[in-house]
């Protein structure tokens, strides 16, 4: 983590690009919609991290394997992390940390936090409590409004309907939200040579522009770090 972050430190001085680079391994780069996806192949191992469709907090990480034999792969050994300004406790500005060497920060006394990585499960239990709490908030964001007008029998009947139709979207909403992490969430699988497999996992979020992410793979520590940025920027 210590030369991970010298290359970090490095790279705000417009040196080198923010690719953490900690062994012998080549980290590149690729455009896909105008914006970065990250690679490295080793030892005929590759992995992917592309953040361009779920975000920098919901990458989907694919892992290529021509290594010869079969990888068990187990995404719960992922690890995250942010770079974070030294001293700083409040969470809207902790891991603003090019504000911070902006104005003259010491580069070398930033910190690094471990990010929390949701399993399937608990990340299955996140999202149904986030469905129901946006569907009651604008259930009574309308139902206020409702009752601004007249309330007759037609009204009060055309507003059942659409409170039915509305309900229904949601729950159709939801359960594809719920199908999405059942099908697409990483879990451990055997990689047999000459295939592939990817998922994407959940990073619960801070307000940062890199993300670090170590992924171990058949034995070897991949790093990245890793912007959701566009590629021009």
């Amino acid at each position: 983590m210590r030369f991970l972050l010298s290359l970090f430190l490095m790279a705000t001085m417009g040196h080198l690009n923010l690719m953490a680079e900690t062994d012998a391994k080549e980290y590149k780069t690729y455009v896909k919609n105008n914006y970065k996806v990250f690679y490295c192949t080793h030892e005929g191992v590759s992995v992917v991290v592309d953040p361009t469709e779920g975000g920098l907090f919901e990458p989907r990480i694919s892992i290529i394997n021509k290594s010869g034999h079969e990888i068990m792969f187990e995404p719960k050994d992922i690890r995250a992390y942010a770079y974070a300004i030294p001293g700083n406790t409040v969470k809207s500005t902790r891991y603003r940390v090019g504000t911070y060497l902006d104005h003259g920060g010491d580069a070398s006394r930033l910190e690094t936090d471990s990010l929390k990585i949701y399993t399937p499960k608990q990340y299955r239990k996140k999202q149904s409590r986030t469905n129901w709490w946006a569907m009651v908030l604008t259930e009574v964001v309308v139902a206020g409004v409702e009752q601004l007008g007249p309330q007759d029998d037609v009204t009060m009947m055309e507003n059942a309907l659409y409170r039915r139709d509305r309900t229904n979207e949601f729950e159709k909403a939801h359960d594809e939200a719920l199908k999405r992490i059942d099908e697409g969430y990483w879990k451990a699988n055997t990689i047999f040579d000459g295939s592939e497999h990817q998922g994407f996992i959940a990073i619960k979020p801070v307000k940062t522009t890199y993300l670090i992410l170590d992924i171990p793979v058949d034995g070897e520590m991949f790093h990245f770090v890793v912007d959701s940025k566009k590629y021009d920027e």
